[in-house]
């Protein structure tokens, strides 16, 4: 009787401990008679057998050297090791069961709730298409040498978990080569409406699962009957490499032209799909695969937004603030903010995150006005907007004098720089200290919420308050030389940290284009995977993401953002994307100081020497204040990471979830961390606030609809390049998309960032729901010589993958053909 393996019948879903997440659900499923691809649990006792037989204790070795150093040194020994005889034997028998010749997928499974979470920090691999027994020996090593990895154990440290508890158990499953394959969700998890979402593209379902391809998209009921259909590019499918592995091919033009599921078998899939939905009770988000016509389900999780029914009345809307159509400069405003907020706020994010905006509101009310607050939320959670407004106060006596101070440039450089430098060294000292208990974590948190403060303040005061002043008349000057330029013509050949990190990315991308096969790689592994097989590239990544790894997603939010540190893929995936770019399209810092010298020629030879003096100095004020609006950017997102951080810690040492955490007030936060533990107030609060989060996420949704209504289906909004340029649309919605774009089409996204920069050397044209003149967007498209419009508010509705347009930068409209 095998001692350390169990088959998919012996195990269920209360088996996590021993089979982890994914080998405890695929066994649920078998024992229902759900069509699962046989396979077997190596337990997460075999784990702890074989790190006992070869003797290793990773937490004294972390301990008793740097972690680099006891890292190399953990994957060395895992690597080097022997599993024990009987346990060797079972997993050769177990292969061998599979028959010779099957391609096997060898995959992590975390034991730890906890460590699931943490799966994008390298704690988890998966392997595919292996053959034969040693590999597969091979491959079990690297799935436990994976939890210490440099990267991997860097994270938990960070994070707060205990190196002692940590274990793993290994699926072994066979692999099917699917002819077609995606992912189903049993109810729509975006409306909650009773309807069934198929996504399906041919070959292995990676490609989907990864967000690779545009899988063609299949809205049904649950009876299988077809509501609606898009038809997705499915440029590329995954397969089976002779070698091992798999590999990317393209998928020729007729098979593209066709929908990838037949009727019958649609049909057949939902039919299963609600079975497995009746067994677990509650809605599923299903992986599954069509090999030979024969049905399988490769993996199935629950819908965890779907708590609850969110199919909402007026009823429940009846309570909150009415909702106030936006129009013209306040409608831009709206859209400019939501380019940073594309969802309403958790209760602690709001009182972090919203710090950075609401710095604005201090200033706007020293100057003599106070301002509503743009994203207000209630006692129970739910976010609204404000449509604005100003009132005057009594500060207003001392208007014109704030003025003058925001237009003395020398004080203003000044005190920015003081600002930054203060900043900048006060994270550092908060980075050098570990609370050791529950009440120093709550001080470190209030600690950083002043800090994060003091770094906006600072930010808007003396950068972006003079910037937007000093702008007015600098655009007219430079309206004189060339209508079409502006202000943001001046900061060409300027350094500042997204630059920096745009340059040096593709100067990463340079090198790895020079060897065809490390670039191939790039474009097709996973980052775990890269590295664990690459060490030198792992060394060059971990520098850059040392340097610029705070890079995150959204920087208006504090505890739900990701980083490149939390997210590698993501960064992996920008990198991709500059890998597809033509070589030579951003300009060096050399040619782009060309730029901005030519351009001061330009003005030396329009105005007079004392009118290009007052230019020349003006111009480099506003250079200097956009490098302080790009350095203190950059800062709290560092900032923002180390709350991310001390919140893990946090959630630990009051024995909760970092996820329950979100819903309690700064305040409400740092009184538990005072008394050590969670009220039953508090607890009474996150839990109502937890249930209401489906509704604050629908009232959101309808604010946004409601305050940017418009009438009719054109499609217009502010100009944030001129220019014009005609294309075919790809609609991108998320980094996990940026792999759609290709050369020469228009790319049509909700929002961008700096990590969306790449696109715009791809990008004929730019066409965004949000943002403004002030935008990401709107900078960078200037800087690549692209039309861009923003402030569309309904670009990404109207049009569809393979649309053709006219971008027309210059007078802010898209016309379709």
């Amino acid at each position: 009787m095998a001692q350390w393996i169990l088959s998919f019948q012996q195990i269920g879903k209360g088996d996590v401990p021993l089979a982890g997440g994914k080998g405890a659900n695929l066994g649920e499923m078998t024992r229902a008679e759900i069509p699962v691809p046989p396979g077997v649990v190596v337990s997460s006792e075999a784990y702890d057998a074989f790190i006992a037989e070869n003797g290793i204790r990773p937490a004294e070795i972390l301990q008793s050297a740097d972690t680099q150093n006891a890292c190399e040194e953990i994957l060395a020994r895992i690597r080097s090791g022997v599993f024990p005889q009987a346990l060797e034997a079972e997993l050769r028998a177990a292969y061998r069961a599979f028959g010779e010749t099957v391609p096997v997928a060898v995959r992590s499974s975390a034991t730890a709730e906890d460590l699931a979470d943490a799966s994008f920090a390298g704690q988890q691999e998966t392997y595919l298409n292996v053959r034969g027994e040693d590999d597969m020996l091979e491959r079990v090593r690297d799935c436990y040498a994976s939890l210490w990895g440099y990267r991997a154990v860097r994270y938990r440290q960070a994070q707060g978990y205990a190196h002692a508890q940590v274990s793993l158990a290994v699926v072994l499953q066979r692999m099917i080569e699917s002819d077609v394959s995606g992912v189903l969700f049993t109810r729509n998890p975006s409306t909650s409406a009773n309807e069934v979402i198929v996504n399906a593209s041919y070959g292995l379902g990676e490609a989907v699962v990864s967000g690779i391809v545009s899988p063609d998209e299949i809205v049904c009921d649950p009876s299988g009957n077809t509501l609606r259909r898009t038809l997705g590019g499915k440029e590329i499918q995954i397969v089976y490499d002779a070698q091992g592995g798999t590999r990317k091919v393209r998928v020729p033009a007729e098979k593209r032209a066709a929908f990838s599921l037949t009727d019958e078998q649609l049909h057949r899939l939902v039919a299963l799909a609600m079975r497995i939905e009746a067994h677990y009770g509650h809605p599923m988000d299903i992986e599954w695969g069509i090999w030979n016509d024969e049905l399988y389900i490769l993996q199935a999780r629950s819908i965890t937004t779907l708590a609850r029914e969110t199919a909402f009345s007026e009823a429940d809307f009846a309570n909150l603030p009415p909702i106030q159509p936006a129009k013209g400069r306040m409608r831009e405003n709206i859209l400019f903010n939501l380019e940073k907020l594309p969802r309403p706020y958790y209760p602690l994010d709001h009182d972090f995150g919203d710090l950075v905006g609401a710095q604005k509101q201090v200033i706007m009310g020293e100057i003599g006005f106070s301002m509503n607050e743009m994203t207000p939320i209630d006692d129970d959670g739910i976010s609204s907007f404000s449509v604005g407004g100003f009132r005057p106060n009594r500060n207003i006596l001392h208007l014109l004098s704030i003025f003058r101070q925001m237009k003395d440039d020398a004080q203003n450089a000044r005190k920015a720089d003081e600002a930054l430098q203060n900043c900048s060294k006060r994270l550092r000292q908060e980075q050098s200290l570990v609370p050791s208990d529950l009440q120093r974590t709550g001080e470190a948190l209030q600690r950083m919420r002043g800090l994060i403060a003091d770094t906006a303040y600072a930010r808007f005061r003396y950068a972006i308050f003079p910037q937007v002043i000093e702008n007015l008349s600098l655009t007219k000057a430079l309206h004189k030389i060339d209508p079409a330029l502006n202000s943001f013509d001046l900061m060409e050949g300027l350094d500042y940290v997204t630059a920096e990190i745009n340059r040096d990315m593709f100067a990463l991308a340079d090198e790895l284009r020079a060897d065809p096969n490390t670039a191939r790689a790039v474009l097709t592994q996973p980052y775990a995977q890269l590295i664990r097989t690459n060490p030198a590239l792992r060394t060059r990544f971990e520098v850059f993401l040392e340097k610029y790894g705070h890079r995150s997603d959204f920087n208006c939010y504090c505890f739900t953002a990701k980083s490149w540190n939390d997210d590698p893929d993501r960064f992996l995936g920008t990198l991709c994307t500059m890998l597809r770019s033509p070589q030579g399209k951003i300009l060096g810092r050399e040619e782009s100081a060309k730029k901005y010298q030519a351009l001061l020629r330009r003005a030396r030879d329009t105005f007079s020497a004392k009118q290009f003096a007052h230019f020349e100095k003006k111009a480099e004020a506003v250079r200097h204040d956009h490098y302080i609006r790009e350095a203190t950017q950059y800062l709290w997102e560092c900032e923002f990471s180390h709350c991310r951080i001390l919140l893990r810690r946090c959630a630990e040492q009051l024995n909760g979830r970092y996820e329950d955490l979100l819903y309690l007030f700064a305040d409400e936060l740092f009184t538990a961390c005072a008394q050590g533990k969670l009220s039953e107030t508090l607890r009474e609060k996150l839990a109502r606030r937890k249930a209401k989060r489906p509704l604050a996420e629908a009232y959101w949704t309808r604010c946004v609809e409601g305050a940017l209504a418009t009438e009719g289906d054109e499609i217009s909004g502010v100009s944030g390049s001129a220019g014009q340029a005609t294309g075919k649309v790809r609609v991108v919605r998320g980094p996990a998309e940026f792999d759609k774009l290709q050369q020469g089409e228009i790319l049509v996204c909700t929002y961008t960032d700096p990590e969306w920069t790449p696109l715009f050397t791809l990008a004929a044209g730019v066409v965004v729901d949000t943002g403004g003149t002030l935008s990401h967007a709107a900078i960078v498209a200037r800087e690549y010589g692209i039309p861009a419009i923003l402030a569309t508010g309904n670009a990404t509705r109207l049009l569809k993958d393979g649309d053709r347009v006219v971008v027309d930068g210059t007078n802010a409209r898209v016309k379709k053909l």
